[in-house]
């Protein structure tokens, strides 16, 4: 398999450790896309949210997906949560990848983000609510693009991997 396997989902929902692990099993570039960004804009991913606003944003990221769609080879992408939002992200990473949602109950997205300050979109005092709704608004996005569907919990990450492989099915000793 020489297609780049990109992983969407929620923020929270695992995708650049998930990522990392995937790509470090099967000897893959590890890319995550979140850091690509702040490379290319100088800046963190709050301060382009401070001065750009989401849609500023959302421009930088969708400038990178172009990129990494056409420069990236059979390497492992970890997407920001909000990358399906636009369908053009969607339609051009699938040129190039197999798109992996990391499907994540909300009650588990509200514990692992409760104490998470690099979040713009939750920099507020109703964070709960706001991720309960944006998930909500987002699930059917996450699940009309990706290719297949992981559900990852609470689940080990050793675990979703192996699924990941699996619903792919990649031969790992052909990847050596």
């Amino acid at each position: 398999m020489n297609r780049n396997i990109a992983l969407i989902g929620f923020m929270g929902s695992g995708k650049s450790t998930a990522g990392q692990r995937l790509a470090r099993r099967l000897g893959r570039e590890f890319i995550e896309l979140d850091q690509l960004i702040e490379q290319r804009a100088g800046k963190t991913i709050p301060e382009i949210f401070k001065e750009m606003g989401e849609s500023g944003f959302r421009d930088l990221e969708e400038a990178v997906i172009e990129e990494v769609s056409r420069s990236a080879k059979n390497a492992v992408i970890a997407l920001g949560g909000g990358a399906v939002l636009r369908p053009f992200n969607v339609e051009r990473l699938k040129t190039s990848a197999t798109l992996v949602y990391l499907e994540t109950e909300v009650e588990v997205l509200q514990d692992r983000l409760a104490r998470s300050r690099k979040r713009p979109l939750l920099d507020r005092p109703d964070r709960d609510r706001i991720i309960e709704e944006l998930h909500e608004a987002r699930r059917s996005l996450y699940e009309t693009a990706a290719g297949i569907t992981v559900r990852t919990g609470r689940r080990p990450f050793a675990a979703v991997i192996n699924e990941i492989i699996e619903k792919l099915g990649i031969d790992e000793s052909r990847n050596r």
